[in-house]
């Protein structure tokens, strides 16, 4: 975010005249009447309103990498669609052929609803929160076959264990904070102070699904028919993968307290019983990692998002 807003991550601006075309290519008797764009990760996204009351739909136009990006999201879609009853936008169409437009794009269906970030400052956002731990509790209800990222093609590199999984995962972050210049002292603390917690990771409930980025910025809500805020959608699936529930839960906690420290535990309570013997151990874990691998990604970005200091301070205390 800059000043309030998304930053673009790309520079195509979608007119109406292209916005007719690509929407004739899904169904011709569709008349989109305006445009406009919405918040956005690493995508451009839009609404085309649609005339006669139809229900607008969305585009997503993707970058030329990663490849795997578009083909995946359209997956991950179609997962929860068949095995999640939460409200998650519909792909339409996937076109990568750059015909119509000089990126790939998806067509979706549109949800209700502003990102929940938008509505920190409102009155009754706190249950709002602990609908979001409600939510995550649902996709981790999702089992996967194995642990691993997701590609395209689903999960690549799948680990039969969550400790085989973790210990990957960590020496990859570990590697990367070293080659981003990270403090070779402070690694060192940091690995002895995990040694004898990670085999906490063996005690794992099994791969679920993961959306590595349930964060205020991805779930959308509204006020319902009383005027209560109730969670409308959630969107974006570029991070999927299976992983351990508490992995997500990890990165769902350290995301959303970073911007606001107040939903830490309404979504804890909404998320309920946690299936470990030492949720708190485990979840020290799960966040260290996810704290290597954000300084590491900040620091690839030039830190324009301000949070490298923050994060150093973090890990500092992890280790005392």
């Amino acid at each position: 975010m800059q000043n309030g807003k998304p930053i673009r991550r790309m520079t195509f601006d979608l007119d109406l005249g292209t916005a007719r075309s690509i929407v004739a290519a899904l169904d011709g008797s569709l008349r989109p009447q305006a445009v406009r764009r919405l918040h956005g990760g690493s995508t451009e996204v839009y609404r085309i309103d649609l005339a006669r009351g139809a229900d607008p739909i969305v585009v997503k136009i993707y970058r030329d990498e990663p490849q795997w990006a578009p083909a995946k999201e359209a997956l991950v879609a179609g997962w929860l669609a068949e095995g999640v009853d939460l409200p998650t936008p519909r792909w339409l169409r996937l076109d990568e052929s750059r015909r119509l437009l000089p990126h790939r794009y998806a067509l979706t269906t549109w949800l209700a609803g502003q990102p929940v970030r938008a509505m920190m400052a409102e009155p009754g956002v706190v249950g709002l929160y602990r609908q979001m731990g409600a939510w995550l509790k649902r996709l981790h209800g999702l089992p996967m076959p194995a642990y691993g990222y997701v590609l395209a093609d689903g999960v690549a590199s799948p680990q039969v264990t969550n400790a085989d999984y973790m210990d990957e995962a960590f020496e990859d972050a570990f590697r990367q904070f070293a080659a981003h210049g990270g403090d070779a002292a402070l690694a060192r603390r940091l690995e002895r102070a995990l040694r004898p917690r990670l085999p906490l990771a063996a005690a794992s409930a099994g791969p679920v699904f993961a959306h590595d980025d349930f964060q205020p910025g991805n779930l959308l809500a509204a006020r319902d028919a009383s005027g209560a805020l109730a969670l409308t959608g959630l969107v974006d699936f570029g991070n999927a993968r299976a992983a351990d529930p508490l992995f997500d839960l990890a990165k769902a906690l350290f995301c959303c307290t970073h911007e606001d420290p107040r939903i830490q535990a309404p979504l804890l309570a909404g998320y309920g019983a946690i299936d470990h013997p030492d949720p708190q151990g485990a979840l020290w874990l799960h966040t260290l990692y996810h704290r290597l691998i954000m300084w590491s990604w900040l620091t690839r970005q030039g830190d324009g998002h301000g949070g490298r200091p923050g994060l150093l301070r973090d890990l500092e205390a992890s280790v005392g």
